[in-house]
């Protein structure tokens, strides 16, 4: 067996972390059917969420541990946007490769209407959807909205550990909120035009198949 190079190893998690691939897309194609919508869809605010990357290490650019209000899906699971990525220009792909499918890690926030979406005060932004690989996704000023698959596996809907992470080429953000008492969602937001997309995905965990 060829010896992994100083690259490979630097991205590797400790063994007791490792998730198999396979195991891992799974659980994402669950997920996003265990968390879309049906006709409405509210984006909520969490407040005082724990923020931290501490058990995603590895793959942080900076280290994060707060507690903060955060924007949350319907579950109450924390949302994330990729930098650079636009509902005209998607970096992160399905594919059916399971060692270059970003779906595996970060499935998309789907709803089952355009109509029926709206956020709680709190949340910045324009709401919007859009088709990306036969699903209707959400997305916030233009930007498409994603969970993090160890979020969802965690259960713990009071911990966000995807924010300031490194991976499939970009860096993920966490959507943040104002603090306070948000009730009342806004009234539903129009839709975004599907797209077209031809960015090729990145594999961020090069050379073996784990997470």
């Amino acid at each position: 067996m060829p010896r992994p190079t100083g690259h490979q190893r630097a991205r590797r998690l400790p063994r007791a972390a490792v998730i198999p691939f396979a195991a891992l897309a799974g659980f994402a194609v669950a997920a996003i059917a265990g968390v879309a919508s049906g006709t409405s869809f509210t984006l909520r605010v969490e407040n005082n969420a724990h923020v931290t990357n501490m058990p995603t290490k590895a793959f942080r650019v900076k280290p994060v541990d707060t507690h903060e209000a955060i924007a949350v899906g319907p579950a109450g699971y924390a949302v994330y946007t990729f930098q650079g990525e636009t509902t005209h220009h998607i970096i992160c792909k399905k594919t059916s490769n399971m060692n270059t499918s970003c779906w595996a890690f970060w499935p998309p926030v789907s709803v089952g209407s355009g109509k029926g979406i709206s956020k709680q005060t709190g949340i910045k932004g324009k709401l919007g959807t859009f088709r990306n690989h036969g699903t209707l996704q959400l997305a916030l000023n233009g930007q498409p909205l994603y969970y993090f698959t160890p979020d969802l596996q965690s259960k713990n809907k009071r911990q966000a550990t995807g924010d300031e992470l490194k991976t499939f080429g970009s860096i993920w953000h966490i959507v943040t909120a104002d603090g306070g008492v948000a009730a009342a969602p806004t009234s539903p937001q129009p839709t975004m035009p599907m797209t077209t997309t031809s960015t090729t995905p990145t594999n961020p965990y090069p050379g073996y198949s784990g997470y």
